[in-house]
Formats: C-alpha cells, structure tokens, sequence
C-alpha cells in the first residue's frame, strides 16, 4: 500500500507542475492599476495578469510587440517575463523555460 501511495504522489507532483508557456503578439492596452495587459495575438486578444516578480513590464506601451512567457494558473494567464519580439518567428525549445 505504501508503494501505491508513493507512486500517487510522484504522478500527482508531475501531473501538476506547471510549464511555462509563450504568448507572442501586439500589446493593446496596458491596466497598470489592474496589473494587466490585453495582447493582440494571431488568435485573438488575450488578456495576461502581470505579478510583481514579472521582469520586461516597466516600459510596456501600446503598440509593442512582444513575447510573453507565462503560466497558466486558475485560468488566468501569469506573466512571467516579456521581451521584445523583433523576429516573429516561434521560439525554440532552447527559449522556453522548462522544455
């Protein structure tokens, strides 16, 4: 029973940790109050919460073109760094934070 047990918790431990993902678009509107931004993106406008450990947020304006990596929490998006998105083309496995 306890080798059941232990092999629950390593698949529960994996199933929940959280990757990073990354978001690429325009940046639409920024809510500095809210701590939020909307993104345009090929797909539609998303809106993305911005923490206080969130690094590349202090000079965001709209217009900008950025790459957002961020995790998926409560079905919120948390941003975790922004950078800026000069070449448009998808990010590498090497650029994705725990690929």
């Amino acid at each position: 029973m306890k080798k059941l047990a232990a092999w629950f918790l390593v698949f529960f431990f994996q199933a929940s940790t959280v990757s990073a993902l990354v978001l690429e678009g325009t940046v639409q509107k920024i809510d500095r109050e809210q701590n939020l931004i909307l993104l345009n993106t090929e797909s539609g406008t998303e809106t993305v919460l911005l923490m206080s450990s969130t690094k590349g947020a202090e000079n965001l304006k709209p217009g900008d073109k950025i790459r957002v990596t961020y995790r998926q929490e409560g079905g919120k998006l948390l941003a975790e760094t922004i950078a800026p998105n000069q070449g448009g083309s998808p990010p590498s496995p090497s650029e994705i934070p725990g690929a």
